[in-house]
């Protein structure tokens, strides 16, 4: 019991220093109360990430592939944001948006938690949805997808095709 209370305020330190760095890294002078407001949100946001992290029970799961995604993450921006680009246009002249919910799998030895993260964090998917199962194999997710093209972040972390 007193080391997962050991682990849970470790937790909750290593977001919050995360994040009064990032906050810091927005801002143009650092007062005193710039560092006032930083530590405070940052404690709070360190709370709600343990919070979390602690009702969804994820854990970071597989890393295989994770250094692959993050060097094809710069493409997938790029293409899915080509991709923005054309629907909006196709929006403005009256058509219907192609965006559509889609189960895909992941890849064997691929953690859901990341691999989720990593997807939505480009313009042309966002995970809606992680069923909770046993291991991560197989382990299938239901993601809004912006157009039908598959790119190589997408196709690197999922196997098959989308359904």
């Amino acid at each position: 019991m007193r080391r997962s209370w050991r682990a849970a305020w470790g937790e909750v330190l290593v977001w919050w220093a995360v994040l009064v760095v990032v906050e810091l890294m927005f801002i143009s002078s650092v007062s005193v109360l710039e560092l006032v407001v930083a530590a405070g949100g940052a404690a709070i946001g360190a709370v709600a990430a343990r919070a979390v992290h602690t009702a969804s029970g994820a854990g970071l799961g597989g890393t295989a592939r994770w250094g692959a995604a993050l060097l094809a993450w710069p493409g997938a921006v790029f293409t899915d944001m080509a991709g923005l680009c054309a629907v909006t246009v196709r929006v403005l002249r009256g058509r219907p948006a192609e965006g559509s919910l889609q189960r895909l799998t992941l890849k064997s030895g691929t953690g859901a938690a990341w691999a989720c993260g990593v997807l939505s964090s480009t313009p042309g998917a966002y995970v809606v949805d992680v069923p909770r199962g046993k291991g991560t194999e197989g382990r299938v997710i239901v993601a809004h997808v912006l157009t039908g093209d598959r790119t190589r972040l997408e196709r690197l972390l999922t196997s098959g095709g989308r359904r």
